[in-house]
Order: C-alpha cells, then sequence, then structure tokens
C-alpha cells in the first residue's frame, strides 16, 4: 500500500511539474468582438490587439498563437473556470484584479457618461445622474464600477452599443455609459458628459500561468511597445 501511494504521489508530482511548466506558446488565447482591438475579418481574428500579440510572439521569436473570437460572457467565463487562458483586451477593474495575472497596457480605456450632441445635462459627480435613466452594457467593466458604486440610477441593460445608441436617440434613455473605444465613428452624434474612470486594456490570464512566464510576456510587451512597428500598428487603428 505504501509503494502504491509513492507510486501515485510521484505521477501527481510529474503531472503538476508538467502543468507547471506550461508556456506561452501552450496557452489558449481568447478574444471578443470589439472593434478596432478585437474582431473577426475573413474568418480570421483581426485588429489592433491580435496584431499586438503577434508582435510581442515575433519579439519572443515564436508563431503567433491562434486566438479564438468568442462572446464576452464565455471568455470571461473561461478565464475564470480554465487554467492556462488568456483574455484580451480586458480593463483592468478594481474588482477584476486579483481575480488574474496581467499584461499591460494594450492601451488605455475611458468609462464615461454620454448624452445626445444637443444634450443640456451638467453632471458634474454620479450623484448628479441618479435620477437619471441609463443604457449600460450588462457584463462589461463600467456595468461592474458602476454596481459597485454607490450609485442608485436606473440603470437599462443593453446586448450591444448599437442598442445604446438607438435608445438615447430615441430619447428612451437620458445618457449611456461607455468605453470612449465604443464611440469609434459616432463621435459626433454624442457628447461626453462626465468621465468614471481611466484604465488599463489589458492581457488577463488565468492565475495558473507561472510567474516566469508572466513576466517573459510582460517583457516582451513593453520592448514591442517602444518599437517602430507598434507606433505603426497604433497609428493604422487610431488615426
Amino acid at each position: 500500500m505504501l509503494g502504491f501511494k509513492l507510486v501515485v504521489f510521484t505521477v501527481s508530482l510529474l503531472c503538476c511539474s508538467q502543468l507547471s511548466a506550461r508556456t506561452l506558446e501552450q496557452l489558449d488565447y481568447y478574444s471578443e468582438e470589439f472593434f478596432p482591438y478585437n474582431y473577426v475579418e475573413d474568418g480570421q481574428a483581426a485588429g489592433f490587439s491580435v496584431e499586438l500579440l503577434a508582435l510581442i510572439f515575433a519579439q519572443l521569436n515564436s508563431p503567433a498563437p491562434k486566438v479564438k473570437i468568442v462572446p464576452w460572457t464565455r471568455g470571461y467565463a473561461t478565464l475564470q473556470q480554465q487554467a492556462y487562458t488568456v483574455l484580451f483586451s480586458t480593463i483592468k477593474t478594481e474588482p477584476r484584479k486579483n481575480k488574474f495575472e496581467w499584461a499591460c497596457p494594450i492601451n488605455v480605456s475611458r468609462g464615461k457618461f454620454y448624452g445626445l450632441s444637443d444634450s443640456k445635462l451638467e453632471i458634474s459627480s454620479l450623484k448628479d445622474a441618479e435620477n437619471l435613466k441609463i443604457a449600460i452594457m450588462k457584463g462589461q467593466a463600467i456595468d461592474g464600477f458602476l454596481t459597485k458604486s454607490d450609485f442608485s440610477a436606473e440603470l437599462v441593460p443593453v446586448k450591444s452599443v448599437e442598442q445604446a445608441f438607438k435608445l438615447l436617440a430615441l430619447r428612451r434613455v437620458d445618457l449611456m455609459a461607455l468605453t470612449e473605444q465604443s464611440l469609434e465613428g459616432h463621435q459626433s452624434s454624442f457628447k461626453p458628459l462626465y468621465t468614471l474612470f481611466e484604465n488599463d486594456y489589458c492581457f488577463a490570464f488565468n492565475r495558473s500561468i507561472s510567474q516566469q512566464q508572466l513576466t517573459r510576456f510582460q517583457h516582451a510587451l513593453a520592448q514591442v511597445r517602444e518599437t517602430e512597428a507598434f507606433q505603426q500598428l497604433y497609428q493604422k487603428y487610431f488615426y
């Protein structure tokens, strides 16, 4: 019996050792439809963050990993429940900070209240918006921020940015709570009325990743951000 237990213990140690040794090249990378950061184009993952990931792996002298584009809720659940997974572009918020390991930044995210371009609302604090109806994307960073704040406005859940636009245009809500990047191409129709937060977009890793591999990734990201290739990539998507 003792010999059997020793064999089981030895096999367990070997398995654990193999798992803990998993490299960046062996992880599963997930993202969502969020233009211009990550999206599907001609059946393939594309976008600023996807190309940035390819530059990081080029810096590591490794082929770019395959990126699976899935709905945000599925990707976020996978990140929490499945070892050796990565989700991007993920906003690093206070409630999420200790749930994952992080490599930052991909870019900076600013969460804001937006009104129609002719809005006369003046908001200088969250309290000023408490009697208003606000469209909000469920499960997104702003949703977590507002639901954990001492804030009692009527939050109207929407499934897409376009649905939020429509509700505001029809004046069925007073405001939209969205990230700045969500308004790409629509800035003329809406205007920011209040800044909720400013956080980093990051690569979020399930905590099963080793610190050695996380440091390897973060170091490569920092190196890439200093290159001309990164500047050209940024200009391609944001200018």
